[in-house]
C-alpha cells in the first residue's frame, strides 16, 4: 500500500460451510449439527437441531465484491448459499482476495453460529459450538498462518461455556472467544458475579472476548426491551424467511440501533462496573457497531463516577482508564470520527482496530484498505501503523 502500512482485519467473517462440520460431531448429534441439504426441486434447506429452513436469503452473508444486483438477488433466494462468493468458506480464495487488498492476516468470526446462544438446547448448543470450534482450528490451519479463528461459545450456560474456553485455548489458530453483548443471566448485566466465571476462564486461558452483536431480536438486550424485533418490513421489502428465522422483521432497525445501544451497555459494565478491576489481565474488544460514540461515551462514564463515586465504590481507576488499559474497540475503515478517536487522550490510537466485515453484504471489497489509509491520513505514521494492523496483532497475540 501507499505508506506501507501492514493491515490486521480485527473482524472478518467465514460463512459456515455448507457440510464441513458435520464430521466433528459425536455420530448420534451429526443429524443435528448445522448443514445444508438440497431437495428434489433444487431448493436448499438449513438444518439446524432438526428444524428445518429455507435458506434462500442466507446468502446475503457472502456476496461481497458481487455487486448490488447481486445482493438483491441474493435477497430474493435467487443466489443459492453453496453459490456465493468461494472465499466465503473456503480458505485459498479467501487468501487471494486479501491479497487484492492487502490485508497481512485476517481474524474470522462466525456467521450464523453468531446467533447459538439463542438456541434454547443448551446440550445441542455445546456440542454445536465444539463442532464449529474443531472444524474452524481445521479451516485456519490452510492457510499459511494468514487466518486465525475466534470460537463460539454456549453463552446461555455459564459452566459450559467455561469449559468450551478451557477446551480451545489449546486449539491451533484459535485466538479468541465470542460472546453476544447480551445479558444472558436473566437480564442481570454483566457485572453481575454470576458471570465471572467467564471472565476468570478467558483471564486464565489467555483469550481476548469479543463483544459480537447479532441481527436476531430474542436474547435480552436493546431489541427486546425497545420492542425493535416486531418494527415490521415495507410493502416493497417484504421480510423474507431468513430474517422471520431469527426473529427479526427489519434489519434496519435493529442493527442501526440494537449493535451501537447493547455494546454500549456492555461496556458501561465491563468497565464502570468493576469486571475490568476485578480482572486485571482480561481483554474486550467491543465489534460492529462503530466507534464514533466511543469518547463521549467514555467521558460521560467518567462524569458519572466522578459526581457518584458511591455507585460505583470498588473502581480504583476512573472508566476510561480500564478501556485504555484492557480493552480495544472497532471502527468502520471509512467512519468519520476514527482519526478524531485517535488522538482523543480517552481512546487514543493503541485502542483502535478495523473490521473488513468481509464477505457480508456490507463489506468493501475490493477496496477496504484503500478506505482506511484516507480516514486515517491525518494522523503520524506510528498511529496509521497502530490502527493498520499492530494493534490487532497485539490484542490476538497473532
Amino acid at each position: 500500500m501507499s505508506r506501507g502500512l501492514r493491515f490486521v482485519d480485527a473482524d472478518g467473517h467465514i460463512l459456515e460451510h455448507p457440510s464441513g462440520m458435520v464430521d466433528y460431531a459425536p455420530q448420534r448429534w451429526r443429524d443435528r449439527i448445522w448443514h445444508i441439504e438440497t431437495d428434489a426441486e433444487g431448493c436448499e434447506w438449513c438444518v439446524v437441531n432438526g428444524s428445518r429452513t429455507r435458506a434462500s436469503g442466507m446468502s446475503m452473508a457472502g456476496v461481497a465484491g458481487m455487486g448490488a444486483e447481486a445482493r438483491e438477488r441474493a435477497r430474493r433466494g435467487e443466489i443459492p448459499y453453496t453459490q456465493v462468493r468461494p472465499a466465503a468458506f473456503n480458505a485459498k480464495p479467501r487468501l487471494e482476495d486479501m491479497d487484492t487488498d492487502g490485508i497481512a492476516q485476517s481474524v474470522l468470526y462466525p456467521t450464523l453460529l453468531l446467533g447459538i446462544q439463542s438456541t434454547p438446547d443448551v446440550a445441542f448448543a455445546d456440542v454445536q459450538c465444539r463442532a464449529y470450534n474443531d472444524w474452524l482450528s481445521d479451516h485456519v490451519g490452510e492457510a499459511e498462518g494468514r487466518l486465525f479463528g475466534i470460537a463460539v461459545l454456549p453463552q446461555q450456560d455459564i459452566e459450559l461455556a467455561v469449559r468450551e474456553i478451557a477446551r480451545v485455548r489449546d486449539l491451533p489458530g484459535i485466538v479468541g472467544v465470542m460472546l453476544r453483548p447480551n445479558p444472558t443471566l436473566d437480564w442481570k448485566p454483566m457485572n453481575d458475579r454470576g458471570y465471572d466465571p467467564l471472565w476468570k476462564a478467558a483471564s486464565d486461558a489467555n483469550l481476548p472476548i469479543g463483544f459480537h452483536p447479532y441481527q436476531a431480536g430474542d436474547l435480552p438486550g436493546a431489541c427486546l426491551g425497545l420492542r425493535l424485533h416486531s418494527v415490521g418490513g415495507s410493502e416493497e421489502m417484504p421480510i423474507d424467511e431468513a430474517l422471520e428465522a431469527v426473529g427479526i422483521d427489519n434489519i434496519f432497525y435493529s442493527q442501526a440501533i440494537a449493535n451501537p445501544l447493547d455494546i454500549m451497555n456492555t461496556l458501561a459494565f465491563t468497565v464502570a462496573g468493576g469486571v475490568c478491576e476485578r480482572f486485571p489481565d482480561l481483554k474486550l474488544v467491543f465489534l460492529e457497531a462503530n466507534g464514533g460514540w466511543l469518547v463521549s461515551w467514555l467521558e460521560r462514564l467518567n462524569h458519572q463516577h466522578a459526581i457518584f463515586p458511591w455507585d460505583a465504590p470498588s473502581l480504583k481507576l476512573e472508566p476510561s482508564e480500564y478501556f485504555q488499559r484492557q480493552c480495544w474497540i472497532s471502527f468502520d475503515p471509512d467512519e468519520s470520527a476514527l482519526a478524531f478517536s485517535a488522538n482523543s487522550p480517552l481512546c487514543g490510537a493503541d485502542r483502535i482496530v478495523w473490521a473488513s466485515d468481509y464477505p457480508h453484504a456490507d463489506a468493501v471489497f475490493p477496496g477496504v484498505t484503500a478506505e482506511l489509509e484516507e480516514s486515517i491520513s491525518t494522523l503520524d505514521v506510528d498511529q496509521q501503523a497502530a490502527i493498520a494492523g499492530g494493534n490487532a496483532a497485539a490484542l490476538y497475540a497473532l
